[in-house]
C-alpha cells in the first residue's frame, strides 16, 4: 500500500457566503499540501451550491494536515477567498465528510469529500485481499454451519 498517496473526490458544497453583489460566483477548490497544490475545475455561475464531483490523487506525509480552500475565479483579477477549512491525518484516513468551511473563523457552509487511500494495482495482492474479505463476510454473516448426519 502506498501510504502517501489519497484520493480526494471533491463532490460539493453549500455555502452561506457570496463574493459577488450583482453577478454569480464561479467557485473552484484548491488543496495545498506541504510540497503541491491542486485544483479543481470551476463550477460556472453555481453561486452557492457548487457541485465538482473532481477526482485528485494528492500525496501526503504520514500526520500532515491539508489546507482546503474554495475559490471564486475571477478572470480579470485574482481568485477571491470564499471559505477554507484544514482537513487533519485523521480525516485523510479514508472517509466520505462534510466538513464545515470558514471565513474569518466563522462558519460559512459545508464541503462534501469523498477520501480514500490509494493501492498498488498488483493483481495477487489485490486478489488475496479479495478473498480475504469474502471469507470474513462468510464466517460473519452465515453463522455457523449445520451439517446433517
Amino acid at each position: 500500500m502506498d501510504e502517501k498517496k489519497r484520493k480526494i473526490v471533491i463532490r460539493s458544497a453549500n455555502l452561506s457566503r457570496s463574493t459577488k453583489l450583482f453577478s454569480k460566483m464561479n467557485p473552484f477548490v484548491k488543496i495545498i499540501t506541504q510540497k503541491q497544490e491542486y485544483r479543481s475545475s470551476i463550477s460556472k455561475a453555481a453561486e452557492k451550491r457548487p457541485v465538482w464531483n473532481d477526482t485528485e490523487l494528492i500525496e501526503v506525509d504520514i500526520g500532515e494536515n491539508v489546507k482546503l480552500q474554495i475559490l471564486d475565479f475571477n478572470s480579470r483579477d485574482e481568485p477571491e477567498l470564499i471559505a477554507e477549512t484544514t482537513l487533519t491525518s485523521k480525516d485523510l484516513l479514508g472517509c466520505v465528510l462534510k466538513t464545515d468551511v470558514f471565513y474569518k473563523q466563522q462558519v460559512v457552509g459545508q464541503i462534501e469529500l469523498e477520501i480514500q487511500k490509494t493501492i498498488k494495482q498488483d493483481g495477487i495482492y489485490v486478489q488475496h485481499i479479495a478473498q480475504e474479505v469474502i471469507n470474513t463476510v462468510q464466517q460473519k454473516c452465515l453463522g455457523p454451519q449445520f451439517q446433517y448426519p
